[in-house]
């Protein structure tokens, strides 16, 4: 905060929403370590238990903490003073992913880069949690973390003593790390002739298909999106579009090679085209040049596979010890309230809007901003010139915890 007006009237702020906002506690929270910061920017107290509600909430009221956690762990003696006097019992399986960990948000205005990491998200859920992992609607709690992302909580019993290395594997599934492919598209022996003993063998690759399931068949359905994609261009903006394709996956190729794996995929001059091959005959035997075979395969394991991969950040995810924002706390560079919100309530949440808390009201505050400034908040349309401007107590809230202005007087 630039002074200490408006360090003193985000400290009443947050004082303010504890007291009025019920608190969405997490489950077996006796059980969970506490820590917070504040907004005197002198690091985080933490290894703090509390037995009840009523508790935690005086707590929050009486020292309006800038950012509150909570462990994902749970432990015999959450408020002993090191990890190992605590005795770890297991912990929640956390995905975490903000804009740090999608691609193209983090340049984009707070507004969009919400809207984008949220997109990520319902796919990483869809796809990854609900889909492959298999866990039920059920069994995961989202939170929007009040600042630039969301965390998904998954607290069944199958995940809460996995190891850190065990979860590591997950973020390795989900992010498709270190894929084999040669497990993707694996050799297969087929006889082709047989002479006494002697029996001739050719190997040859098999393609995947969507019943496959898994990886193997997110790549099918890549694939086949493509194929798609690249139909509806004119040949010319099709090749240069190919040639992107290569160069981004690393494959420097001249024209010559160029123009034969773009033969091999689009000539009809066999009668049918390589990608129909592919797709109508699951054939992957469409490539008589082995340099396009291996620019194709490597496009595959460096190109689409980090495009359909999910995202999660994870040191999160394999952290069998993490503090985690507490949902129903307020975010303290946002002034954003940490929201816990169900899978269908996440398509229609909007921070701007579900996000504020119901504690700050319509009195006026003064305020100074450096810089002009749109914005949109509690369905309220903000234009404000730089310099003295007179907004809503909720407005305030968020101006001042973003630095985006400072409080004059009350």
């Amino acid at each position: 905060m630039p002074a200490d007006r408006s360090v003193q009237f985000a400290v009443a702020m947050f004082s303010k929403h504890y007291r009025q906002v019920a608190l969405a506690m997490p489950g077996r929270f006796s059980k969970r370590e506490f820590g917070f910061m504040f907004f005197d920017g002198h690091g985080m107290k933490r290894h703090l238990g509390f037995p009840n509600r009523a508790q935690l909430k005086n707590y929050l009221v009486e020292n309006a903490p800038a950012h509150a956690y909570y462990s994902s762990a749970y432990y015999e003696k959450p408020a002993a003073p090191t990890m190992q006097e605590k005795k770890w019992l297991g912990a929640d399986l956390i995905f975490d992913l903000d804009a740090d960990h999608v691609k193209g948000a983090e340049n984009l205005p707070y507004e969009k880069m919400l809207e984008r990491v949220k997109d990520e998200v319902r796919r990483l859920i869809d796809e990854f949690i609900l889909g492959d992992l298999g866990f039920d609607a059920e069994e995961i709690k989202i939170v929007f973390s009040g600042g630039r992302g969301y965390h998904v909580h998954i607290s069944d019993p199958s995940v809460i003593r996995l190891s850190s290395h065990e979860r590591r594997e997950i973020v390795d599934y989900v992010t498709g790390t270190d894929l084999d492919i040669e497990w993707i598209f694996p050799k297969t022996p087929i006889e082709i002739s047989k002479y006494g003993d002697r029996v001739n063998i050719v190997y040859k690759r098999r393609m995947v298909k969507t019943s496959d399931g898994g990886w193997l068949a997110r790549i099918r359905r890549g694939i086949d999106s493509l194929f798609v994609e690249m139909e509806g261009l004119e040949p010319e903006e099709r090749k240069r579009r190919l040639s992107k394709m290569m160069e981004d996956a690393g494959n420097r190729m001249g024209k010559k090679t160029l123009d034969g794996l773009y033969s091999e995929l689009y000539r009809v001059d066999v009668g049918v085209r390589g990608i129909d091959r592919m797709r109508n005959e699951d054939n992957f035997e469409i490539f008589s040049d082995d340099r396009h075979l291996s620019a194709f395969l490597n496009f595959i394991k460096r190109g689409m596979a980090l495009d359909i991969a999910g995202e999660t950040d994870e040191p999160v995810t394999s952290d069998i010890k993490r503090l985690i924002r507490l949902p129903s706390s307020l975010h303290g560079k946002t002034g954003f309230q940490v929201v816990q919100l169900s899978r269908e309530e996440l398509d229609g949440f909007d921070p701007f809007r579900d996000a504020v808390s119901s504690a700050f009201g319509s009195e006026k505050v003064n305020v100074t901003l450096e810089n002009p400034l749109e914005f949109c908040l509690r369905d309220q349309s903000f234009c404000l010139d730089a310099g003295k401007n007179t907004v809503p107590e909720f407005a305030a809230v968020y101006l001042v915890c973003r630095r985006l202005a400072s409080v004059e007087s009350r």
